[in-house]
Formats: structure tokens, sequence, C-alpha cells
């Protein structure tokens, strides 16, 4: 066998190694979505299951929140809102989008039920040191206070159950 011949035959066995790809409908561009999806959309099964909402009812969230319009203020400087109704699983919470500026100050605080939220942008530091950025989803209950300062704009996904009380 020549020297062509034989790097042929072990090229060709190497590729024969190699499996098939599995085959499934719509598979790729969901691969390629939950990899390059710009910003927030990175990140929208993640919000569909907190709130209890379908991924095309995210998209259509998402796409009313770029209109600076849709969001208001609240009490602390830096923070805003954007109050939506969420699915059978969040009724009674308060459900929606919350945007911190860069720099800004959310005050340390606990919630009379619990909180969970999902990161879609930037960066949460706490008083401890900890960090939570994008693609983070956390949950805190009744018994935990945080507070946290904003790197990067930062914006969360959140469902809040029961008022939010400053801490002491």
């Amino acid at each position: 066998m020549s020297r062509d011949n034989e790097s042929a035959a072990v090229v060709g066995l190497a590729l024969a190694a190699v499996p098939k790809p599995l085959r499934s409908a719509g598979l790729r561009e969901r691969l390629l979505g939950s990899v390059v999806a710009p910003g927030w959309r990175a990140w929208r099964g993640r919000v569909a299951a907190l709130w209890d909402l379908g991924e095309d009812a995210v998209e259509t969230i998402f796409q009313q929140a770029e209109r600076p319009l849709a969001w208001s203020n609240t009490d602390f400087e830096g923070v805003v809102a954007f109050h939506l109704d969420g699915g059978p699983r969040t009724t009674g919470a308060d459900v929606g989008l919350v945007r911190v500026a860069s720099g800004a100050h959310f005050p340390a605080h606990s919630h009379a039920g619990s909180e969970e939220y999902v990161v879609l942008e930037g960066t949460m530091r706490f008083a401890d040191g900890r960090r939570e950025s994008a693609g983070d989803r956390l949950y805190n209950d009744a018994s935990v206070t945080h507070g946290y300062v904003a790197e990067g704009d930062v914006v969360l996904a959140v469902v809040v159950r029961g008022a939010l009380t400053p801490a002491p």
C-alpha cells in the first residue's frame, strides 16, 4: 500500500468513528439561540420558568420593555420597574423587571414572603463581597436581608411575594 493510500485509509477509519449527528426539530436553532442570543434573550428559558410563562410571551415582554415609557419610577433613586402579569404559579406576587443604574445602591431589605430573580444584565455586589451576574438565578426567603451595589446597569427578572421591608 502506498503512503497516500495508507493515509487515506487512516482518515477514512477516523471519519467512520465519528458519531452521526442527532437530528431533532429545532435543536440547532434552540442551541444557537441559547448560546448566541443577545443580552437578556440568552436567559429567556430561565425567565419563562420564573414567571410561569412561555418563551414566546417572555420575548414579547422583552420587546415591550425596550420602550423607555414602559418603565415606572420606584421609591429608590436609580431604580425603575416594569410590572407584568405572570402565569398561574405567580398569582398574588409582584412580577416584572427591575433596572438598577450603574453605581446605584439598592438598600438592605427583606420581604414578608420571598424573592426570586434571574440576573439578566450587570453584576450585583453584596455587602459580604458576593457577586451575582447575568444568568444567575437566586431565591431569598423572608429570613434573608440583602442589599447591593450595581456594577454596570443591572436588570433583574423578579417574582416578589410580600412587601419589601427596609433593614433597620
